[in-house]
């Protein structure tokens, strides 16, 4: 089956579209990642105030909140797998 021009266009125009969204959600990654190594101490902090977390529980508070950011990652990443290379992999090589 071959494409028209404008079917053409639209599909580059995708593919740009999910390699920029690919390129972003993994510059998020990596900055949600920096800020734990950096700045954990901080983040824990805050919230640890917000929700009144008392000093006796705050080792166990700041285990749980680093197993859930890394679990979060874990699904951000899949998502941007499935939702941006996926199809950005599909349009770059489904192209004659």
């Amino acid at each position: 089956m071959f494409m028209t021009d404008s079917s053409d266009d639209c599909c580059r125009v995708a593919e740009r579209f999910c390699l920029r969204a690919l390129l972003v959600s993994f510059g998020f990654l990596l900055f949600w990642f920096v800020l734990m190594l950096l700045a954990w101490d901080w983040v824990v902090g805050i919230h640890a105030a917000m929700m009144r977390i008392e000093e006796a529980q705050m080792a166990q508070f700041a285990y749980d909140a680093k197993m859930v950011n890394y679990l979060l990652m874990g699904v951000f990443k899949l998502a941007a797998f499935l939702l941006f290379l996926i199809p950005w992999l599909v349009l770059r090589f489904s192209r004659n």
